[in-house]
């Protein structure tokens, strides 16, 4: 029994008591013994050290954190002096908006300010974290909502904005990536990393996560936080929000449940730990530009202007102010928005970004990440390259909308799409 042990459950993947009792009672019947029964086997691993049990079934990492000496806090004072932004998948599924088919958990992107535990921001969408999310996430934050709130036809108020003074991260690649390091360095918000293995320094983001988690957990389609939790229950067969439905409804919760809800850290609520600040004097400090302040945090790459225009992603783009802002040859900044990639934004030699438009502006705008099951047959022409785009993602009327859109995956899956492979800087 022993020996069953050790190779069995305090391995992984994890095998259960019940998988354990049925292991040990082959191995006994082929030993010509006994079998034991799980009530014998249960007091047994109950007299193991539950370091080696959490090692053995979770991983260094997770026995660490368990049972390892916390060596810190992160604690601030000051209102916009630190905002932690960080991701989470979404313990629900969420619906197509057109068939009420299941598609998949979410994504969701929070930005909190640190000292009055207000959500700042936040971005909700089916694309596994990446720039984009992040730039949706903090612009949300620091520019006025009120357009926002109008166009999601929403009744609440959600005031709390402004730049931080400093940004608290993980080491997720996209945190380190070109674009947010340049959106940073241009509005002088300092960038501070998590250390590693040290999850107790994002605390704050953590355990707001886990409370709002906990209210998902009673919507329809929740997926709990695991599958003990979970029984017998059909997430999917009983999903009914859509993913506009699904941020509509958190945005409710934020600004008109937990905002005003006391905090246990605090003694008051986090609004009204924020307008406290105001009263003592606090200025948010806003972007002078919103449109250049959104821009500065999308996504980049660098291309070279040929003869016929700009190249991405198989697509090109032309217009007659590319000869007037740059040169054929001419290395050139280009920032996208993945949900529509109709148009691009050019950095200039007069240091603005100017919009680019598809070459052939018959073709209706479509998406970086959505998938072919979507795909509508595209007009006859002659640019093989747009066919080409066409193929990889699909083409929909509502990518003008303001709220992002996500790629196909199996009905009725459970898990958050993986990371898209496409290179980001």
């Amino acid at each position: 029994m022993t020996r069953t042990i050790e190779e069995k459950y305090l391995a992984r993947p994890r095998m259960t008591v019940s998988g354990l009792k049925e292991e040990i009672r082959i191995r006994c019947l082929r030993a010509a013994l006994k079998p034991v029964s799980r009530k014998a086997i249960e007091m047994r691993i109950a007299l193991l050290d539950p370091r080696l049990v959490k090692r053995g079934r979770h991983g260094p990492k997770a026995a660490h954190d368990a049972f390892g000496p916390v060596g810190g806090t992160y604690d601030v004072t000051e209102p916009l002096a630190v905002m932690q932004i960080d991701h989470t998948p979404v313990d629900a599924i969420v619906v197509d908006s057109l068939t009420r088919k299941p598609i998949a958990r979410p994504w969701l992107t929070l930005a909190i300010d640190v000292a009055t535990r207000v959500v700042m921001g936040m971005s909700v969408s089916m694309e596994a974290p990446s720039i984009h999310s992040v730039s949706l996430a903090l612009t949300h934050a620091c520019l006025p909502k009120d357009r926002w709130i109008v166009d999601r036809g929403l009744d609440l108020t959600w005031e709390p904005l402004g730049l931080p003074k400093a940004l608290h991260m993980d080491n997720a690649r996209e945190f380190k990536s070109e674009a947010i390091r340049r959106g940073c360095d241009e509005y002088g918000i300092k960038k501070i990393f998590r250390p590693i293995a040290r999850p107790h320094f994002g605390g704050h983001i953590e355990r707001l996560i886990g409370t709002l988690m906990g209210r998902v957990h009673l919507l329809p389609g929740t997926t709990t936080s695991n599958v003990a939790d979970r029984g017998d229950y059909d997430s999917a067969k009983s999903a009914t929000m859509t993913l506009a439905e699904f941020e509509s409804w958190l945005a409710l919760e934020i600004a008109g449940r937990y905002h005003r809800h006391p905090h246990r850290a605090l003694g008051i609520s986090p609004l009204a730990a924020w307008e406290v600040s105001l009263k003592r004097g606090l200025v948010p400090s806003l972007p002078g530009d919103a449109r250049q302040f959104t821009l500065h945090f999308l996504p980049m790459e660098m291309r070279s202007l040929r003869k016929d225009g700009i190249h991405l992603f198989n697509i090109r783009y032309w217009s007659e102010r590319l000869p007037l802002i740059a040169r054929p040859g001419d290395d050139l900044l280009v920032r996208y928005d993945p949900r529509n990639l109709g148009r691009i934004f050019v950095h200039g030699r007069d240091g603005d970004y100017h919009d680019i438009v598809y070459a052939d502006v018959r073709h209706p705008p479509i998406s970086l990440w959505n998938s072919a099951s979507r795909v509508r047959p595209c007009a006859s022409n002659n640019d093989e390259s747009m066919k080409r785009a066409f193929s990889r993602s699909s083409i929909s009327s509502r990518q003008s909308s303001p709220r992002p859109s996500g790629r196909r995956v199996a009905p009725g899956s459970v898990d958050p799409p993986h990371r898209p492979r496409h290179p980001r800087l």
